[in-house]
């Protein structure tokens, strides 16, 4: 197949300067995608959510405080009402940060054990006041609250004051599944920085470097112009290739491995760029990893030719060519999953082919990622390659323009 029938729409891929955010309304953005979350609240009769999840706190309220430290302790948490503005509890020391966008900002109650040791029955009740308190000035006592994550100590808490408590994910991917105009921007911004690290690591690549400083040349160009980190490690070479999923470690790479890379990351603005790419260290590849690169461009593009607005899941599962027969044992598991500020909604994955994938469509402002791991047990190499496309009102436009390598290409 060829790459070719995607189209390069580079009025498309134009960025707006969002360093410095000209023409990027970031407090625009805050409340279109608040709204949309009310929205979503209001289609499944949820009168509030109550948000620990770092990237949910942050796509609703536009507010990112440590975000790694907090991603493992819950020490921050807002209540979205389904009108009205959201009730930000914060980390006390921090509470300056919230101000700045929200008024409505108290101090969080810090009830896990590691916080509050024998103390956390207490101090979760406590917080459970709180939340009461705050749904009853909002006039929406009784009504459902959706939650995304929570301890044991956070449930039990909730459940016996007599809350209904229902899961908040629908909703939210729901909202953040349909990208507004700025945020598009920010994603062409973050693929931009994605590919700038991309190309350091692509040229760093030499016999004796390791895969920890290849990570590191990734990581380092990926921090300097703006990005905050990745969450993964994900760069492997020669036989560590294949299987996929093993992580950066102090192997060396030699003349002829592969390098197998997916960035990862998380971009300016807390968007993400998911892109992934393999390279020959030399120029004289071997016929199995031609013929593994081979079928994992050839399964992109071909998955790609099918996406345009309208298309239902099921049909485009039905409609994919699967990759050879020696090369599904380890296929990945992904078909084309959702992007944002994470990978997010819809995710189609290969096993959803004869399963009962709910029938929805694609609709304008997507981004999705299309992404195969080509790989036959047993053997020394596999390829990981995976591109970006925004779904626009006339089909797909591939956002990801990092270059395939010509020499496994050929």
């Amino acid at each position: 197949m060829n790459e070719a029938k995607i189209p390069v729409d580079r009025s498309a891929l134009g960025q707006e300067s969002t360093q410095q955010f000209r023409g990027v309304d970031l407090e625009r953005m805050r409340y279109e995608r608040y709204g949309r979350l009310q929205a979503e609240m209001r289609k499944r009769d949820i009168g509030v959510l109550v948000l620990t999840d770092l990237v949910n706190v942050r796509y609703a309220t536009g507010l990112a405080v440590s975000s790694l430290w907090n991603a493992s302790h819950l020490s921050s948490y807002v209540m979205i009402p389904v009108t009205g503005d959201p009730v930000v509890y914060g980390y006390p020391e921090a509470l300056y940060r919230s101000n700045v966008f929200w008024n409505d900002v108290r101090p969080a109650r810090h009830w896990q054990y590691r916080f509050s040791g024998r103390a956390a029955q207490d101090v979760v009740r406590d917080a459970v006041d709180d939340l009461s308190a705050a749904i009853k000035e909002r006039r929406l006592t009784g009504e459902r609250v959706g939650v995304d994550r929570l301890d044991a100590f956070g449930f039990f808490a909730l459940t016996s004051a007599g809350i209904e408590i229902c899961d908040a994910d629908e909703a939210v991917q729901a909202a953040r599944m349909v990208k507004t105009w700025d945020e598009l921007e920010v994603l062409k911004q973050s693929v931009a920085v994605g590919e700038a690290a991309l190309y350091q690591l692509e040229t760093a690549i030499r016999p004796g470097i390791s895969e920890n400083e290849l990570l590191a040349v990734m990581w380092g160009e990926m921090l300097r112009l703006g990005g905050e980190y990745c969450s993964t490690r994900l760069v492997a070479s020669g036989s560590r290739t294949n299987p996929w999923f093993q992580e950066a470690s102090s192997k060396l790479v030699r003349p002829g491995d592969l390098v197998a890379v997916d960035t990862d990351m998380i971009g300016p603005e807390g968007y993400a760029c998911d892109v992934s790419r393999t390279f020959l260290c030399g120029r004289q590849p071997t016929a199995q990893q031609r013929e593994a690169y081979h079928v994992a461009r050839d399964f992109i593009t071909g998955v790609a030719s099918l996406l345009r607005p309208g298309i239902g899941y099921r049909e485009l599962l039905r409609s994919v060519t699967l990759p050879p027969e020696q090369y599904r044992e380890q296929a990945y598991s992904s078909v084309v999953h959702g992007l944002g500020m994470e990978d997010e909604s819809p995710y189609i994955g290969l096993a959803d082919i004869d399963g009962d994938t709910p029938d929805e469509e694609l609709v304008p402002n997507m981004v999705l990622c299309v992404e195969c791991y080509a790989g036959i047990p047993g053997l020394q190499d596999g390829v990981k390659l995976e591109d970006e496309y925004l779904i626009t009102a006339d089909g797909a436009v591939r956002l990801s323009q990092y270059p395939l390598d010509e020499v496994l290409g050929a």
